[in-house]
Protein backbone atom coordinates (compact mmCIF):
# COMPACT_ATOMS: atom_id res chain seq x y z
CA UNK A 1 0.00 0.00 0.00
CA UNK A 2 2.24 2.06 0.86
CA UNK A 3 4.51 1.86 -2.49
CA UNK A 4 1.20 2.43 -4.63
CA UNK A 5 0.66 6.09 -2.28
CA UNK A 6 4.67 6.69 -3.24
CA UNK A 7 3.94 5.95 -7.11
CA UNK A 8 0.65 7.72 -7.06
CA UNK A 9 2.08 11.26 -5.61
CA UNK A 10 5.23 11.04 -7.70
CA UNK A 11 2.31 10.73 -10.85
CA UNK A 12 0.96 13.96 -9.51
CA UNK A 13 4.28 15.70 -8.65
CA UNK A 14 4.62 15.18 -12.58
CA UNK A 15 0.90 15.75 -13.29
CA UNK A 16 1.27 18.95 -11.56
CA UNK A 17 4.70 19.82 -13.10
CA UNK A 18 3.51 19.39 -16.81
CA UNK A 19 0.91 21.84 -16.23
CA UNK A 20 3.29 23.93 -14.87
CA UNK A 21 3.63 26.94 -17.31
CA UNK A 22 7.26 27.85 -16.76
CA UNK A 23 7.90 23.85 -17.46
CA UNK A 24 5.98 23.90 -20.49
CA UNK A 25 7.98 25.00 -23.97
CA UNK A 26 6.60 25.56 -27.50
CA UNK A 27 3.82 26.97 -29.39
CA UNK A 28 0.74 28.17 -27.41
CA UNK A 29 1.83 26.92 -24.13
CA UNK A 30 2.96 23.58 -25.44
CA UNK A 31 -0.25 22.20 -25.57
CA UNK A 32 -1.29 19.90 -28.13
CA UNK A 33 -2.58 21.00 -31.56
CA UNK A 34 -6.29 20.67 -31.59
CA UNK A 35 -8.19 19.07 -33.83
CA UNK A 36 -11.94 20.53 -35.44
CA UNK A 37 -13.29 19.20 -32.13
CA UNK A 38 -12.56 22.08 -29.74
CA UNK A 39 -10.90 21.25 -26.55
CA UNK A 40 -9.73 23.29 -23.63
CA UNK A 41 -6.99 25.42 -23.95
CA UNK A 42 -4.39 24.99 -21.47
CA UNK A 43 -6.77 23.65 -18.70
CA UNK A 44 -5.85 25.14 -15.22
CA UNK A 45 -3.20 27.45 -16.65
CA UNK A 46 -5.63 29.95 -18.77
CA UNK A 47 -8.64 31.07 -16.34
CA UNK A 48 -11.01 33.56 -17.88
CA UNK A 49 -14.44 34.52 -17.80
CA UNK A 50 -14.49 37.34 -19.52
CA UNK A 51 -13.13 36.60 -22.76
CA UNK A 52 -11.14 33.94 -24.49
CA UNK A 53 -7.52 35.08 -25.07
CA UNK A 54 -5.05 37.75 -27.36
CA UNK A 55 -2.07 36.81 -29.08
CA UNK A 56 1.05 38.65 -29.97
CA UNK A 57 1.76 38.37 -33.45
CA UNK A 58 5.20 36.27 -32.56
CA UNK A 59 3.06 33.82 -30.88
CA UNK A 60 4.66 34.55 -27.57
CA UNK A 61 2.20 36.41 -25.44
CA UNK A 62 -0.53 35.30 -24.26
CA UNK A 63 -3.45 37.51 -22.79
CA UNK A 64 -6.73 36.69 -20.53
CA UNK A 65 -8.89 38.47 -18.12
CA UNK A 66 -10.23 36.89 -14.99
CA UNK A 67 -11.01 39.75 -13.20
CA UNK A 68 -7.55 41.16 -13.57
CA UNK A 69 -5.86 40.72 -16.68
CA UNK A 70 -2.92 38.27 -17.05
CA UNK A 71 -0.14 37.32 -19.21
CA UNK A 72 2.45 34.57 -19.89
CA UNK A 73 5.39 35.08 -21.56
CA UNK A 74 7.54 32.62 -23.89
CA UNK A 75 11.32 33.90 -23.01
CA UNK A 76 14.78 31.20 -23.16
CA UNK A 77 12.73 28.56 -24.60
CA UNK A 78 9.68 28.44 -21.77
CA UNK A 79 6.81 29.74 -20.77
CA UNK A 80 6.90 32.25 -17.83
CA UNK A 81 4.20 32.47 -15.16
CA UNK A 82 1.26 34.04 -15.57
CA UNK A 83 1.21 37.10 -13.39
CA UNK A 84 -1.45 40.32 -13.70
CA UNK A 85 -0.60 42.92 -16.10
CA UNK A 86 1.24 45.95 -14.43
CA UNK A 87 -1.26 48.28 -15.50
CA UNK A 88 -4.00 46.03 -14.67
CA UNK A 89 -6.35 46.44 -11.61
CA UNK A 90 -9.80 45.07 -10.96
CA UNK A 91 -11.34 45.61 -14.61
CA UNK A 92 -14.44 44.11 -13.95
CA UNK A 93 -15.16 44.26 -17.71
CA UNK A 94 -13.76 41.83 -20.66
CA UNK A 95 -10.83 40.83 -21.95
CA UNK A 96 -7.79 42.43 -23.86
CA UNK A 97 -7.65 42.72 -27.50
CA UNK A 98 -4.32 43.91 -29.00
CA UNK A 99 -4.23 45.89 -32.07
CA UNK A 100 -2.98 43.46 -35.18
CA UNK A 101 0.93 45.80 -34.88
CA UNK A 102 0.97 44.77 -30.71
CA UNK A 103 1.19 48.36 -30.24
CA UNK A 104 -2.02 48.93 -28.38
CA UNK A 105 -3.90 46.86 -26.31
CA UNK A 106 -7.61 47.44 -25.52
CA UNK A 107 -10.01 46.31 -22.85
CA UNK A 108 -13.53 47.06 -21.63
CA UNK A 109 -13.43 47.91 -17.68
CA UNK A 110 -15.84 49.46 -15.35
CA UNK A 111 -12.50 51.11 -13.39
CA UNK A 112 -13.19 54.47 -12.34
CA UNK A 113 -11.53 57.52 -14.44
CA UNK A 114 -9.94 59.43 -11.72
CA UNK A 115 -10.51 58.50 -7.78
CA UNK A 116 -13.85 59.13 -6.36
CA UNK A 117 -15.73 58.54 -9.77
CA UNK A 118 -18.52 56.29 -9.92
CA UNK A 119 -17.45 52.24 -11.57
CA UNK A 120 -18.90 52.48 -15.13
CA UNK A 121 -18.08 50.09 -18.28
CA UNK A 122 -15.83 52.20 -20.91
CA UNK A 123 -13.36 51.09 -23.38
CA UNK A 124 -9.80 51.13 -22.35
CA UNK A 125 -6.37 51.64 -24.05
CA UNK A 126 -2.85 50.69 -23.26
CA UNK A 127 0.31 51.76 -25.53
CA UNK A 128 3.48 50.18 -25.85
CA UNK A 129 6.38 52.25 -24.73
CA UNK A 130 10.23 50.99 -24.94
CA UNK A 131 9.97 50.00 -21.31
CA UNK A 132 6.82 48.32 -21.03
CA UNK A 133 3.57 48.71 -21.05
CA UNK A 134 2.41 52.62 -20.22
CA UNK A 135 -0.91 53.86 -18.34
CA UNK A 136 -4.09 52.94 -19.89
CA UNK A 137 -6.68 55.66 -20.79
CA UNK A 138 -10.63 55.77 -21.81
CA UNK A 139 -11.28 56.52 -25.32
CA UNK A 140 -13.16 59.36 -26.09
CA UNK A 141 -16.57 60.51 -25.56
CA UNK A 142 -17.66 59.51 -29.08
CA UNK A 143 -17.23 55.27 -28.62
CA UNK A 144 -17.62 55.94 -24.06
CA UNK A 145 -20.54 57.98 -23.74
CA UNK A 146 -22.92 55.33 -24.50
CA UNK A 147 -23.67 51.90 -23.45
CA UNK A 148 -21.59 48.70 -24.52
CA UNK A 149 -20.69 45.02 -24.70
CA UNK A 150 -18.35 42.39 -24.53
CA UNK A 151 -15.42 42.47 -26.35
CA UNK A 152 -13.47 44.95 -28.83
CA UNK A 153 -11.64 44.15 -32.03
CA UNK A 154 -9.44 46.34 -34.13
CA UNK A 155 -7.70 46.09 -37.75
CA UNK A 156 -5.14 46.95 -39.19
CA UNK A 157 -6.43 50.16 -40.59
CA UNK A 158 -6.97 51.11 -36.81
CA UNK A 159 -10.95 50.63 -37.39
CA UNK A 160 -12.67 49.47 -33.68
CA UNK A 161 -15.27 47.34 -33.86
CA UNK A 162 -17.95 46.62 -30.69
CA UNK A 163 -21.14 45.61 -29.64
CA UNK A 164 -23.22 47.98 -28.34
CA UNK A 165 -27.29 49.16 -27.97
CA UNK A 166 -26.79 52.57 -28.26
CA UNK A 167 -28.50 55.13 -30.50
CA UNK A 168 -28.56 54.48 -33.83
CA UNK A 169 -29.22 50.48 -33.48
CA UNK A 170 -31.21 48.64 -36.11
CA UNK A 171 -32.20 45.97 -33.34
CA UNK A 172 -31.85 45.17 -29.77
CA UNK A 173 -27.70 45.97 -30.29
CA UNK A 174 -25.77 46.19 -33.64
CA UNK A 175 -21.88 45.66 -33.83
CA UNK A 176 -20.73 49.39 -34.35
CA UNK A 177 -17.48 50.76 -36.45
CA UNK A 178 -15.45 53.71 -35.21
CA UNK A 179 -12.59 54.99 -37.89
CA UNK A 180 -9.32 56.75 -36.00
CA UNK A 181 -10.03 60.18 -36.50
CA UNK A 182 -7.56 63.11 -34.97
CA UNK A 183 -5.69 60.20 -32.37
CA UNK A 184 -9.08 59.28 -31.40
CA UNK A 185 -12.01 57.89 -33.16
CA UNK A 186 -15.26 59.17 -34.96
CA UNK A 187 -18.60 58.67 -34.02
CA UNK A 188 -19.23 54.84 -34.31
CA UNK A 189 -21.64 53.71 -37.18
CA UNK A 190 -23.95 50.68 -37.00
CA UNK A 191 -22.68 48.18 -39.72
CA UNK A 192 -25.36 47.46 -42.96
CA UNK A 193 -27.74 45.10 -42.83
CA UNK A 194 -25.45 42.63 -43.88
CA UNK A 195 -24.11 42.41 -40.38
CA UNK A 196 -26.92 43.55 -38.02
CA UNK A 197 -31.04 42.99 -38.07
CA UNK A 198 -33.34 42.87 -35.16
CA UNK A 199 -31.67 40.68 -33.15
CA UNK A 200 -28.67 40.84 -30.71
CA UNK A 201 -25.73 41.58 -32.27
CA UNK A 202 -22.22 41.85 -30.46
CA UNK A 203 -19.15 40.31 -29.25
CA UNK A 204 -16.94 40.75 -32.99
CA UNK A 205 -13.60 40.07 -33.86
CA UNK A 206 -12.08 41.14 -37.22
CA UNK A 207 -9.21 40.16 -39.21
CA UNK A 208 -6.26 42.35 -38.88
CA UNK A 209 -6.80 42.70 -42.63
CA UNK A 210 -10.18 43.48 -42.07
CA UNK A 211 -10.74 40.77 -44.34
CA UNK A 212 -13.43 39.22 -42.34
CA UNK A 213 -15.89 39.76 -39.21
CA UNK A 214 -17.01 37.06 -36.58
CA UNK A 215 -19.89 38.24 -34.58
CA UNK A 216 -22.40 37.25 -32.29
CA UNK A 217 -26.22 37.00 -33.36
CA UNK A 218 -28.25 36.12 -30.65
CA UNK A 219 -26.77 32.78 -29.31
CA UNK A 220 -25.01 31.84 -32.90
CA UNK A 221 -21.95 32.87 -34.38
CA UNK A 222 -21.74 34.76 -37.61
CA UNK A 223 -19.41 35.62 -39.99
CA UNK A 224 -19.29 38.49 -43.07
CA UNK A 225 -16.93 38.99 -45.69
CA UNK A 226 -15.53 42.24 -47.27
CA UNK A 227 -16.31 42.34 -50.75
CA UNK A 228 -13.74 44.05 -53.65
CA UNK A 229 -15.93 47.18 -53.06
CA UNK A 230 -15.45 47.69 -49.34
CA UNK A 231 -18.96 46.41 -48.47
CA UNK A 232 -19.74 43.74 -46.28
CA UNK A 233 -21.60 40.53 -47.72
CA UNK A 234 -24.99 38.84 -46.38
CA UNK A 235 -23.58 37.31 -43.20
CA UNK A 236 -23.80 32.96 -42.78
CA UNK A 237 -23.78 31.33 -39.25
CA UNK A 238 -20.79 29.95 -38.67
CA UNK A 239 -20.93 25.94 -37.54
CA UNK A 240 -19.59 26.65 -34.02
CA UNK A 241 -20.49 24.56 -30.18
CA UNK A 242 -23.53 25.95 -28.67
CA UNK A 243 -23.17 28.43 -26.35
CA UNK A 244 -19.95 29.53 -27.93
CA UNK A 245 -19.05 33.47 -27.48
CA UNK A 246 -16.47 35.96 -27.59
CA UNK A 247 -14.70 34.53 -31.17
CA UNK A 248 -10.98 34.72 -31.97
CA UNK A 249 -8.85 33.78 -34.61
CA UNK A 250 -4.85 33.24 -33.86
CA UNK A 251 -2.92 35.76 -35.72
CA UNK A 252 -1.69 33.32 -38.04
CA UNK A 253 -5.00 31.82 -38.57
CA UNK A 254 -5.03 28.58 -37.78
CA UNK A 255 -6.96 28.21 -34.30
CA UNK A 256 -10.34 29.52 -33.43
CA UNK A 257 -10.96 30.15 -29.51
CA UNK A 258 -13.86 31.43 -28.08
CA UNK A 259 -15.37 31.59 -24.10
CA UNK A 260 -18.03 29.14 -23.27
CA UNK A 261 -19.94 28.02 -19.66
CA UNK A 262 -19.72 24.92 -18.92
CA UNK A 263 -20.31 22.53 -16.47
CA UNK A 264 -20.95 25.45 -13.73
CA UNK A 265 -17.73 27.10 -15.30
CA UNK A 266 -15.96 29.26 -17.93
CA UNK A 267 -13.56 28.20 -20.24
CA UNK A 268 -11.58 29.35 -23.14
CA UNK A 269 -11.83 26.73 -25.87
CA UNK A 270 -9.89 26.40 -28.98
CA UNK A 271 -9.89 24.21 -32.16
CA UNK A 272 -8.51 23.96 -36.05
CA UNK A 273 -10.10 27.27 -38.07
CA UNK A 274 -9.46 25.42 -41.60
CA UNK A 275 -13.31 24.09 -41.06
CA UNK A 276 -14.65 27.84 -40.51
CA UNK A 277 -14.49 28.63 -44.56
CA UNK A 278 -12.16 32.02 -43.13
CA UNK A 279 -10.36 31.81 -46.51
CA UNK A 280 -13.84 32.21 -48.51
CA UNK A 281 -13.42 36.15 -49.31
CA UNK A 282 -15.03 36.85 -52.27
CA UNK A 283 -17.16 33.52 -52.74
CA UNK A 284 -20.68 34.80 -50.59
CA UNK A 285 -23.35 35.94 -52.66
Amino acid sequence: MKKCILVLLSFLVISASAQSPDKLTGPYLGQKLPGTTPELFAPGIVVSKHASVAISRDAKEIYWSNDRIYVTTYKNGRWTKPEAAPFTRDEGGDGPKLSPDDRKLYFNSDRPRRPGDPRRERVWCVERTASGWGEPFPLGPEVNDEPLHWQVSVDAAGILYFGSERRGSKGLDDVFAAEPRDGGFANPVSLDAAVNSEAHEGSPFVAPDGRYLIFLRDSDMWVSFRGEDGRWKSARRLETPAGAVCPYVSPDGKFFFFLKFDRGTFGVYWMDASGLGLNEAGRLS
